[in-house]
């Protein structure tokens, strides 16, 4: 072991899936994707130059098969005890898959002093295959809008707009108890099944975001935001019906929906697959709305809520020679 072995402690935000763009495709790109960084939950990783290659903590296995995509690419041994100190609940809605692969792959190519950009990285341990969103959240943290994907060069889909969300609007995040969202070979199978999605509704989307979402974002205007993303929620979601069976994963997502915006959420929508959902409030609303939520949740499904701050910044980094 190396006399002052380098030491490296890494924690990541989560993120909130808020649509697909383009499921299309006539203009030469496919998906495009929105999405925000949030405080919590995060991946928390510890690493520390080694002997060996160890790894110790939570979901081991996983991280072993991250370990080995990163060592094939880049024809590298690690020598590095990898202790992963807590993770993001797996199938959540939340990111948890990029932001551990992430989170592993920058620690290791810290410790073997490899040069290599985050999209690079992505890439290298299988991610970033439809949108960058996730990646671009682990790098920059905030709200960011990806260009879609080009079938015919296989890149990352680029980074086409970042913008720090506003600080007094937060979410209340509810996971109703129902079943995990899709992920791996399932995902892969509901795309699949998909159906061309109409030029016309693609061409809404992508009004709403060019003429309502952004500029909202950028005036913090909460009421025209709230309003652009639950009609984008609403155009992506009708879609995904035939995958997921309505505009909302499950009957117990549709009703916690319908009660938040009864109670005066801004904007309400479903992250990924879900289970996890989200209404856009203020902050100072955000304990009295919580309670609400959490009072709903109980009364019918059960399940968990919690309030999340945006991540502006993205991943800490902390390297100790």
């Amino acid at each position: 072991m190396e006399a002052n072995p380098i030491k490296i402690y890494l924690k990541t935000p989560a993120r909130l899936h808020l649509g697909l763009i383009d499921m299309n495709g006539d203009l030469g790109r496919m998906f495009g994707g929105l999405g925000v960084g949030i405080d919590h939950p995060n991946v928390i990783i510890n690493a520390q130059s080694a002997a060996d290659l160890k790894i110790t903590g939570e979901k081991t296995d996983l991280a072993q098969e991250i370990t080995n995509h990163f060592s094939t690419k880049y024809h590298l041994s690690p020598k590095v005890h990898l202790h992963i100190a807590q993770t993001i609940p797996c199938h959540s809605g939340l990111g948890s898959g990029t932001q551990l692969a992430l989170a592993i792959a920058v620690a290791l190519a810290k410790i073997s002093n490899l040069k290599a950009s985050v999209p690079e990285l992505a890439a290298s341990v299988g991610r970033a295959k439809r949108t960058s969103v996730g990646t671009s959240i682990f790098e920059y943290g905030g709200f960011v809008v990806d260009g879609g994907k080009n079938p015919k060069t296989n890149q990352a889909p680029p980074l086409i707009y970042h913008q720090p969300f506003p600080e007094d609007w937060c979410f209340i995040v509810a996971s109703p108890n129902q079943p995990k969202g899709l992920a791996s070979s399932e995902e892969k199978q509901a795309f699949n099944k998909l159906t061309t999605m109409p030029a016309q509704d693609v061409g809404q989307i992508c009004r709403l975001i060019m003429l309502k979402l952004l500029p909202a974002i950028a005036e913090q205007d909460i009421e025209t935001f709230g309003v652009a993303l639950t009609e984008i929620q609403v155009l992506t979601g009708n879609h995904f019906a035939q995958a997921q069976g309505g505009t909302y994963a499950k009957p117990q997502a549709t009703k916690c929906i319908e009660f938040m915006q009864q109670q005066g959420a801004y904007g309400v929508g479903q992250s990924s697959w879900g289970p996890a959902l989200y209404a856009i409030v203020k902050r100072q609303q955000a304990t009295t709305f919580l309670t609400k939520v959490q009072d709903h949740l109980k009364a019918n499904t059960g399940g968990e809520a919690f309030i999340a701050q945006a991540n502006n910044k993205g991943a800490t980094i902390q390297i100790e020679d």
